[in-house]
């Protein structure tokens, strides 16, 4: 999904290629999926995984395969993020509706729900791949996840530098050198008082 050329990239130089190992990724994910939902709400769980596998692997060979060659011819693959989320829903639509038609299902909600997931997949992996992008360009502002978490200011906790952190310290050990101080103070006192009650007690 990504907008960068690699020419000698035998996944991106070979559209039917892809489209095979995209729609195995896909397929894949159909048997899990079926499976889990074959046990719970199918009599035959067995046929009801090979049919979520059929159909997923024939969605996402199929898409693939439509997304890729639209770039490829239209665009000669140099279409921009909204442009690739475009292609990707009408792909999505096109290869969803149809595979859903043809393993039995209706038309028109495959085509619509199918184009929605080609668009917010793309549209996520673009702005993950930006946020990649600009991370690496500048790997100065880059901060750790606990340290972002830390700055946020929904979290009640503040990052504190070493200088700081030396800071609170040395501000709590003037409070108890002064908490120090006062209590010899009250033992002197009460040392002078302790002789003199002595002597008025004889």
């Amino acid at each position: 999904m990504s907008g960068d050329n690699r020419p000698n990239d035998s996944f991106a130089s070979d559209p039917l290629l892809a489209a095979v190992k995209v729609g195995a990724l896909s397929g894949t994910a159909g048997l899990i999926y079926g499976g889990a939902a074959g046990v719970i709400k199918s009599p035959n769980p067995v046929i009801h995984s090979l049919s979520c596998g059929i159909h997923w692997f024939a969605c996402g060979s199929t898409f693939w395969w439509l997304r890729s060659n639209i770039i490829k011819l239209h665009f000669q693959d140099q279409a921009s993020s909204k442009e690739r989320a475009y292609v990707s829903a009408l792909s999505g639509g096109i290869s969803g509706g149809l595979v859903t038609r043809l393993m039995g299902g209706r038309l028109i909600p495959g085509l619509v729900v199918f184009s929605l997931l080609g668009f917010c997949g793309q549209t996520a992996f673009n702005r993950v791949d930006a946020w990649q992008v600009e991370r690496a360009q500048n790997p100065s502002n880059a901060k750790p996840f606990v340290q972002r978490m830390a700055d946020s200011k929904w979290i009640p906790l503040r990052n504190l530098s070493d200088d700081e952190y030396r800071g609170i310290l040395s501000e709590k050990l003037l409070g108890i050198e002064a908490e120090i101080a006062l209590l010899d103070e009250k033992i002197e006192d009460l040392e002078k008082t302790r002789p003199a009650s002595s002597a008025a007690e004889r």
